[in-house]
């Protein structure tokens, strides 16, 4: 539900280019030349398993809920968040939920 918003915050901002041009790459893209050629892939990708339509709101979760949620990647993660390609602020991954959020 949140891959495109996640993936697109590293995009835009040019944080991931190699490593997300090789995942298009390997997802068939012919000549990628950004994260963004990943992100339209990703979303091609989604669609075609079915889970384009998939909403935050028939799982039952509420967008006031979404504001708990930076904390409990946090939790979740044990405080370890060095995988993403820059620091995300509690904000950003309100930020990503928000987007996601159907």
């Amino acid at each position: 539900m949140i891959s495109h918003a996640y993936f697109d915050f590293f995009a835009q901002r040019q944080a991931a280019e190699e490593p997300m041009i090789k995942m298009a790459r390997a997802m068939g893209v012919k000549d990628p030349k950004s994260g963004k050629d990943f992100i339209k892939a990703l979303d091609e990708l989604i669609a075609k398993v079915g889970c384009a339509d998939l909403k935050m709101s028939d799982a039952g979760i509420t967008r006031e809920e979404l504001k708990k949620f930076p904390a409990m990647v946090h939790k979740v993660l044990g405080g370890d968040i060095t995988a993403d390609p820059l620091p995300l602020s509690d904000d950003d991954y309100l930020s990503i939920y928000e987007q996601s959020y159907k």
